[in-house]
């Protein structure tokens, strides 16, 4: 909201960082990442088998949350009137930030009502479940994280709870080239 800097995606693919929102629709993960600054404190498993709110809810507090987050930087020091106002109506949703979104089960409806209010997503997945990709509706951006080149070196880093991982990792890759 300063004007200046941005992140990957604007950087990559031209997107207003400033009017970019973080959603987690899923906490869970099939991984346990050497990396992950969750410090594993959230769930991890290989199928959904938590409560889970609906897609409206979930939206519905994303966007709450974001606008009040945004709300407190009016005034700032530094913080552009126009780029606050901007802000103030969210144009793309970040789909990373903690677990794997694709466990979701309500994802493609999570995905479509974003899309219904005009905002683009950006969906970052682990690469361990190729029928969810498969069956995921289009979305804005769809991300793999490749943590690493070889079957060794994934599972050193990304620690997969699947003991086929690296055939989940390849069938993944196949099932987003046939997108």
């Amino acid at each position: 909201m300063r004007g200046r800097g941005g992140c990957y995606k604007h950087t990559f693919y031209g997107i207003e960082s400033h009017r970019c929102m973080e959603a987690t629709p899923s906490l869970a993960c099939a991984n346990k990442c050497v990396f992950c600054w969750r410090h594993h404190s959230n769930p991890v498993g290989t199928e959904w088998k938590w409560k889970m709110d609906d897609a409206e809810t979930i939206l519905r507090g994303a966007l709450d949350y974001h606008y009040n987050m945004i709300k407190e930087f009016r005034g700032v020091p530094g913080v552009l009137p126009e780029k606050h106002r901007e802000a103030l109506a969210a144009k793309h949703c970040a789909l990373s930030l903690v677990g794997e979104p694709i466990m979701y089960p309500e994802i493609n409806k999570f995905c479509r009502l974003l899309h219904s209010k005009g905002i683009s997503t950006f969906l970052v997945t682990n690469a361990q479940f190729p029928d969810a990709i498969r069956a995921m509706d289009p979305v804005t951006q769809l991300y793999v994280s490749v943590d690493a080149s070889t079957k060794e070196s994934l599972k050193k880093i990304d620690r997969p709870l699947f003991k086929d991982f690296w055939d989940r990792f390849i069938d993944s890759l196949k099932a987003l080239s046939e997108k």
